[in-house]
């Protein structure tokens, strides 16, 4: 799944548990709404390159004042670091360089901008077309036309359709699309699939702390209780007599359960 696929099934997650012909009217009511909104940004927006290139644009004009281009004719140039003296070649009649940043993104890398900058020309002019002003409103200029509702659209004279037969499943209904086997099911969360776990307590690796079998827990004690049993008491006195005490009690037996 690209990045457009996901961004679309995060938007219509609202409506994608809604009948077909009221999910259809919740995406283009939505698609129209954006559609209008992103018009007016476009249009008040002053510069030729949309924000985000820009941004990486200015940053890599930034880091182009440490390298030195050397002009070896026609639009080629070989590009030096003052320091680490590293080197490469630049095209900018093909906008290649072979650090290859320029061939991925689109946007003039340091040693492009450098060779630019050389020529006493605007990064701006050498950057892809995607980016530009003039591809964005190219995107959102369609402008999609409001319907009324459905008490005034035309009836049909065909047979009324009927919804197939619908039993509910068990469990909790899903509202997320389904991913595929090595996908991660969030994307908040690392996943622990394939995660090999470390006790806390022994610092070794395939267990944690809750099936560790070294330094186990002292175990509770259970006390036995047993029956009444008589106790006597024998003290002589000063006189010498001997008197006795009776005491009832029971003896307890300490066990490991």
């Amino acid at each position: 799944m690209n990045n457009l696929s996901e961004s679309f099934n995060s938007t219509i997650l609202l409506a994608r548990d809604k009948p077909i012909i009221s999910m259809m009217e919740w995406i283009r009511s939505y698609t129209m709404s954006r559609f209008a909104t992103l018009r007016e940004k476009l249009n008040a927006y002053p510069g030729n390159v949309m924000p985000k290139p820009q941004k990486r644009l200015d940053r890599e004009v930034e880091k182009s004042g440490n390298w030195l281009p050397v002009w070896a004719g026609g639009a080629k140039f070989e590009v030096t670091q003052g320091f680490t003296m590293e080197k490469f070649v630049v095209d900018l009649s093909n906008h290649t360089c072979t650090c290859y940043f320029w061939d991925l993104i689109g946007i003039p890398c340091r040693h492009a901008v450098a060779a630019i900058n050389y020529k006493v020309e605007n990064p701006e002019a050498y950057v892809h077309p995607y980016y530009k002003k003039a591809a964005y409103e190219a995107c959102y200029s369609p402008k999609i036309t409001p319907i009324n509702g459905q008490q005034l659209w035309p009836k049909s004279t065909q047979p009324e359709l009927l919804p197939p037969v619908y039993k509910t499943p068990p469990g909790r209904p899903k509202k997320l699309r389904r991913r595929e086997v090595d996908e991660h099911v969030s994307h908040s969360k690392l996943s622990k699939k394939n995660l090999i776990m470390k006790c806390s307590k022994c610092k070794q690796m395939g267990h944690n702390i809750r099936s560790c079998r070294r330094g186990i827990r002292h175990r509770k004690v259970r006390t036995q209780t047993g029956p009444l049993i008589n106790f006597f008491s024998f003290k002589r006195t000063k006189s010498g007599a001997i008197k006795h005490t009776q005491f009832t009690g029971t003896i307890t037996r300490n066990s490991k359960c």
